[in-house]
């Protein structure tokens, strides 16, 4: 799935990037809400994405305009990735072989473990086997601490979709 996502679900887009999906964020960028709202029904409709928002005036004029839209009323973000998949009728599974970039949205491609040496701390090397880079930004991501975070809240996820 494509979206255009928002700035105010910006963790919504992180971890929809975890679940593989191409997400677009329109947030960080200094332009005046109207003029960010242009720029979303535009790469919305441009790209054939659909608009993920919480903004209900927002979403009202994308449907005016037919631009998919979905409205997004949860606030944390386990339950908008329920409502989303929900409404799109497709489950989400957060798999790093499938993952985007939860920064900047490009795809991650297996990384061999001695050509990220120097890229990362070397106790991290030592204990890690399995190592991700990002084709865009160059990132470089592992099964660290943070991967017990993802599982729980995978596992809330799969406890709550219908």
């Amino acid at each position: 799935m494509k979206f255009v996502v928002d700035g105010m679900l910006g963790k919504l887009a992180r971890w929809l990037r975890l679940a593989g999906h191409d997400v677009s964020y329109i947030g960080d960028d200094k332009l005046p809400p109207r003029e960010q709202d242009n720029t979303l029904l535009k790469r919305a409709e441009l790209e054939q994405r659909t608009l993920l928002t919480s903004d209900l005036a927002l979403h009202r004029r994308a449907v005016k305009n037919r631009v998919r839209s979905t409205f997004v009323r949860k606030i944390d973000v386990v339950p908008q990735l329920v409502e989303i998949s929900n409404r799109i009728g497709r489950r989400m599974e957060l798999n790093p072989e499938n993952s985007r970039c939860p920064v900047c949205n490009g795809v991650l491609r297996m990384a061999d473990k001695v050509k990220i040496k120097g890229l990362v701390p070397k106790s991290v090397v030592k204990v890690h086997r399995e190592f991700w880079r990002c084709t865009k930004c160059a990132k470089t991501y592992w099964r660290g601490s943070h991967w017990k975070t993802i599982i729980q809240m995978a596992s809330r996820y799969n406890r709550m979709v219908k």
